[in-house]
């Protein structure tokens, strides 16, 4: 399918050119590309396949229609054409000379051409070159979107930092422990350290990332004899119990 060249073929009798080049003009000027043969068409093209291709291209056509065009070979194929391809069809009436029977839609008959430009407008729309803005800012923002989920795939956001969490309690009384240091170790050597609250709880936060499958843990106070077990990173709540030292 040929993509639009024009917003505008202008159907018209050469005898009317002079009565339509108001419109051609102010068409323009308002933005719409308007195919208008006297400068449209360069000398020794074939008029019919370069008129099909030009209707194909155009997004509506404007038929000037007067005794002039009435009965002319060239105005009944443009717009039979234009019918044909489901182009919307818009007859200025240039004088009284009825309309074919087979355009059944009502004409303009005011005589400015620069007023039918305007009384035309709204049925035009947005000009050709608008609407490849609008379409080259959707297929941006398409694109984009497609790739936002394509580049977090090959790109994936670093795991969070981690947590662990636990109580202290004394071996015999079943007692909270405040104020025991708690050391965590990792397998390279680094070691994140918390002290226990009054309710013997600990938490070390922000832990680099990924945790691994089992941490080493150090537990002392003064008066306590410190427990140093090897748990499991996802250990939850784990409950080491210290036991006072004997006097």
């Amino acid at each position: 399918m040929l993509l639009p060249r024009y917003d505008v073929f202008l159907s018209y009798s050469r005898a009317d050119t002079q009565r339509i080049q108001p419109l051609v003009d102010e068409l323009r000027r308002l933005g719409y590309k308007v195919f208008f043969d006297v400068q449209s068409i360069d000398p020794g093209e074939e008029w019919k396949k370069r008129l099909d291709r030009a209707i194909r291209g155009s997004r509506t056509l404007i038929l000037c229609w007067s005794q002039n065009a009435h009965g002319s070979d060239y105005i009944t194929f443009e717009y039979s054409r234009a019918q044909a391809l489901k182009k919307p069809v818009f007859p200025w009436l240039l004088d009284k000379t009825p309309l074919p029977a087979m355009l059944e839609i009502q004409g303009i008959s005011v005589a400015d051409g620069a007023q039918v430009a305007g009384l035309l407008r709204r049925s035009l729309s947005l000009t050709l070159t608008r609407r490849r803005v609008i379409q080259a800012v959707v297929a941006v923002l398409v694109a984009v979107a497609l790739a936002i989920p394509i580049w977090h795939k090959l790109n994936p956001p670093p795991p969070p930092p981690w947590q662990f969490q636990g109580e202290v309690t004394d071996l015999k009384t079943r007692l909270p422990i405040p104020g025991v240091e708690v050391v965590l170790r990792l397998s390279d050597g680094k070691t994140y350290t918390a002290t226990t609250d009054d309710q013997g709880t600990y938490t070390l936060q922000n832990l680099p990332p990924p945790p691994p499958l089992h941490v080493h843990l150090e537990f002392s106070k003064a008066g306590y004899i410190g427990d140093s077990p090897i748990v499991p990173s996802t250990e939850t709540g784990f409950d080491p119990k210290l036991e006072k030292e004997e006097p």
